[in-house]
């Protein structure tokens, strides 16, 4: 064995885990609005992973995250979702992909001349072809644990802030998604609210889901994630880890 070799540190273990979503060499940025910026940035997050990000106050999240769901293209770099690519025009397993996944967006997400309920099992009927008998018992599970009413018959402009958030929620989180996209899913929630959505997040990332959450600093109690979330932010257009 030679000197070189002795000196050399043992390589790092590779995480046994299912990779979920890998940002690789990723260069992103919008130029119509005040976007996530990134340059060169590289991440993984895998199965029963919860990973936090934190934005500068004026940066928006809605066309980064579109971008991780393959409706945007990033300038460099790529993004797998479960080991595949969202370029080519295998339009099929695209939305065999987007199917697989659960978002709460940063900003409005209704059709306005559907009801709530409507909206909700939507994209499910869509990606999914599920009844709306299977995706009734989900509905009614997650309004039970998040304590609100009946969302039937009510329309999204006739409701209020939170409501809706809490059923953008459950949109996201009906249908076992292998990945949770949750861009400032706390706007218009109040922190009472917090740990019940926390532990809904806990118990998909326990049954093998990923999860990132974005929101910005002010809306990101780091402390009160499981020890295990993984935090990253955005300086100077760099993914760095905190902490």
């Amino acid at each position: 064995m030679s000197s070189l070799e002795k000196n050399d540190p043992a390589p790092a273990e590779a995480d046994p885990r299912r990779e979920i979503l890998v940002l690789e060499d990723l260069s992103f940025r919008d130029l119509t609005r005040q976007s996530v910026t990134l340059r060169d940035a590289n991440l993984k997050i895998f199965e029963n992973d919860l990973v936090t990000l934190t934005l500068p106050p004026s940066m928006e999240s809605r066309a980064f995250t579109s971008m991780l769901l393959g409706l945007r293209m990033p300038q460099q770099g790529r993004v797998l979702f479960d080991g595949n690519e969202w370029t080519g025009e295998d339009y099929a397993l695209h939305d065999r992909m987007r199917s697989q996944i659960g978002r709460v967006f940063d900003g409005k997400a209704w059709v306005e001349n559907m009801n709530i309920y409507e909206n909700v099992v939507l994209p499910h009927q869509h990606h999914n072809h599920r009844t709306v008998k299977e995706l009734d018992r989900e509905i009614q599970y997650w309004s039970r644990r998040f304590e609100i009413e009946s969302m039937k018959d009510q329309r999204p402009a006739f409701v209020g802030k939170t409501f809706l958030r809490i059923c953008e929620w459950i949109r996201a989180l009906i249908g076992s998604p292998r990945l949770l996209l949750l861009e400032h899913p706390m706007r218009s929630v109040p922190r009472a609210r917090f740990p019940a959505l926390l532990q809904a997040v806990v118990s998909a990332t326990e049954a093998g889901a990923a999860a990132l959450w974005i929101a910005p600093s002010s809306d990101l109690q780091r402390d009160k994630f499981p020890t295990s979330a993984r935090h990253y932010q955005i300086h100077d257009f760099h993914l760095t880890p905190v902490g």
